[in-house]
């Protein structure tokens, strides 16, 4: 597949998975994220660093998978988004946050930044998904701008994505710069990806 048609196929994947998403209903919504949360207990432990990120649009809701951490004794990280380029950074939620909104118009944590390699765990949103772990997310590059210089290398944290169910696809089309997960957590539980 060329690179163009593969940038059309990510483009109508996208426009149907949000549809997908947008199509759950609120009551499905809330206890997907109640779901998320309690599978994730199983694995957060105190002392592990989960950089995580902010819900928007219809994506599931990580408020209770955050707040599990921090009962757990995790530190929480947030992303930043650069006023230029895209390369994130990672700020800590403190227990008296201070909030911006970015760009986007999602909110960020004015905490202190902490570099990302200092996370256990990184949180990443997605569109769709394939066993494999391969990841289509927003279209933005930002995630993948961010963990191209050492994804998958001693220090990175574990890449895992968060998803409905309803977003797993066959097959995700991928571009040599798409970053692939080690593990998904949806409403079923944490799938890990075995790599060929």
């Amino acid at each position: 597949m060329t690179d163009s048609a593969i940038a059309v196929a990510k483009s109508e994947l996208r426009a149907e998975l949000r549809r997908r998403r947008r199509a759950l209903s609120p009551r499905f919504r809330r206890q997907a994220a109640l779901a998320v949360a309690r599978h994730a207990r199983r694995w957060l432990r105190p002392g592990h660093t989960l950089a995580a990120y902010l819900t928007s649009g219809s994506e599931l809701d990580t408020r209770p998978l955050l707040a599990a951490a921090l009962q757990r004794g995790c530190r929480v990280l947030l992303p930043v988004v650069p006023a230029r380029g895209r390369q994130l950074t990672f700020t800590e939620l403190t227990a008296h946050p201070r909030w911006r909104n970015n760009r986007y118009g999602i909110a960020e944590c004015l905490g202190p930044r902490v570099p990302l390699a200092h996370a256990t765990h990184l949180l990443l949103p997605l569109l769709g998904f394939d066993d494999a772990g391969r990841r289509l997310g927003q279209g933005g590059g930002f995630y993948d701008s961010t963990l191209a210089r050492w994804a998958h290398r001693p220090g990175c944290p574990r890449l895992i994505g968060v998803a409905y169910r309803a977003q797993k696809l066959d097959c995700v089309p991928v571009e040599d710069w798409d970053q692939r997960l080690d593990a998904i957590l949806t409403e079923h539980g944490v799938q890990r990806v075995r790599r060929p």
